[in-house]
């Protein structure tokens, strides 16, 4: 009988040592570093690519750096080489795009007869856009000029803007323009916030009115036209604004019983915001109790220097004589000769009317008025303002509280003068 030959004790070991050793494993940093290369030179072979691909289709963030790139320069000026990109893909439209512009950079007469078909494939292409707003003015379409050039004012076009706002000077062509207004119109806000100083307000009142009527127009962008028309002195224009802000004409005084939130701009009431560090006084529109309504409310602290105006307003005035009255009370004044109300000229200038001194009440109404005529050299053009009566009592400073309510303002007849 044979023998069966005995296990090796060795190679058993050997065998169950390798079934049962756990399986090498990779280094986690090893398998980052190769993915890490493998996309770099992924990368590296392709930037290329994207970059010719983001120029050709003026993508983000390529279109920066495009003008550097020699197939996009070489393309830029190179009809030839859109005709053969739309051999190969007759439906590219940025290829029709860029054919229908560089025809017309070559003053191609191809280029107005390609439009119309670029158009229904890329119809806001900016490219597409200019040539058929230069078409549509050169030959005095005003409608699609207007429209075109809202487009490209929405879109960004800073170029746009100086056609467009010409359109909207003038008044053969300001209805094309105000018919593109609507309550989605986005382009009217950036036009009068980026208005030339020169432009005739009186043009854009219109579009001022429409334009607030419908929602689209900021009363900030309208307010800072009307305050820089004011610190150049051209103040007729600055009301006209005005008024096609407000879509009313005030009679003689806005606001008067200041019932109204002040805009503290424009021909509202103003009154200057100090630092609270050197407050010399606080201005509010506070509750009338117990009747219905606001009062102003003028709080003296003493702590500093009073401006000249503590609250003002600017009038157009085109009669020549008014009466100009109303109602204050005091509390705690500490103060020599009071406040009064003053008339100065519109640009400035000394005081040539003012109420009697306003000085301690006890917390009783009472009234004041006075009659005034309108310098000549004022041209219309006049600034009521609080001050204090005594100039040196606004650098001494003054403490206390003053109200005020029910301001009327009203031209007096030659007859009632006479009298």
């Amino acid at each position: 009988m044979a023998l069966r030959k005995a296990p090796c004790l060795r190679c058993w070991i050997s065998r169950k040592a390798i079934d049962f050793a756990p399986p090498v494993q990779t280094p986690f940093w090893t398998v980052a570093w190769a993915v890490a290369v493998h996309g770099r030179l992924v990368c590296w072979q392709a930037w290329p690519q994207q970059i010719e691909r983001g120029c050709w289709l003026d993508e983000w963030p390529f279109e920066a750096g495009c003008e550097a790139w020699p197939a996009n320069s070489e393309r830029a000026e190179a009809p030839e080489v859109f005709q053969r990109q739309l051999q190969a893909n007759v439906g590219d439209a940025h290829a029709y795009a860029r054919l229908t512009h560089a025809w017309w950079l070559q003053e191609d007469a191809r280029a107005q007869s390609l439009l119309t078909q670029a158009r229904k494939l890329a119809p806001y292409d900016p490219r597409l856009l200019a040539v058929l707003a230069t078409f549509s003015l050169e030959q005095n379409d005003w409608p699609v000029a207007a429209q075109t050039l809202v487009q490209m004012v929405e879109r960004g076009n800073a170029e746009a803007r100086k056609p467009l706002m010409a359109l909207m000077l003038d008044p053969a062509t300001q209805d094309a323009v105000l018919a593109q207004l609507n309550a989605d119109s986005r382009w009217l806000d950036v036009m009068l916030a980026s208005i030339d100083p020169k432009a005739p307000p009186a043009m854009l009142q219109r579009f001022v009115s429409e334009g607030h009527a419908l929602g689209i127009v900021r009363t900030g962008t309208v307010l800072n036209m009307v305050d820089k028309l004011k610190r150049s002195g051209d103040w007729m224009d600055a009301y006209t604004l005005w008024v096609a802000l407000r879509q009313k004409v005030d009679s003689d005084l806005n606001n008067p019983g200041f019932d109204q939130r002040s805009l503290r701009r424009g021909f509202d009431w103003e009154w200057p915001q100090q630092p609270a560090s050197r407050r010399g006084m606080r201005v509010n529109q506070v509750p009338a109790s117990p009747r219905a309504g606001s009062m102003l409310e003028v709080e003296l602290t003493a702590r500093a220097a009073l401006p000249q105006a503590m609250v003002s307003q600017t009038l157009v005035l085109l009669g020549e004589r008014y009466r100009f009255k109303g109602k204050y009370m005091s509390d705690r004044m500490r103060t020599k000769q009071g406040l009064a109300w003053a008339l100065r000229c519109g640009n400035g200038g000394e005081r040539w009317a003012q109420t009697p001194d306003l000085v301690e009440t006890q917390r009783q109404w009472q009234n004041f008025e006075i009659e005034f005529r309108v310098p000549q050299e004022c041209y219309g053009v006049v600034r009521l303002q609080l001050e204090t009566a005594a100039p040196w009592e606004a650098r001494a400073g003054i403490s206390g509280q003053m109200y005020f309510d029910d301001f009327e303002l009203k031209p007096l007849s030659t007859a009632t003068t006479n009298d």
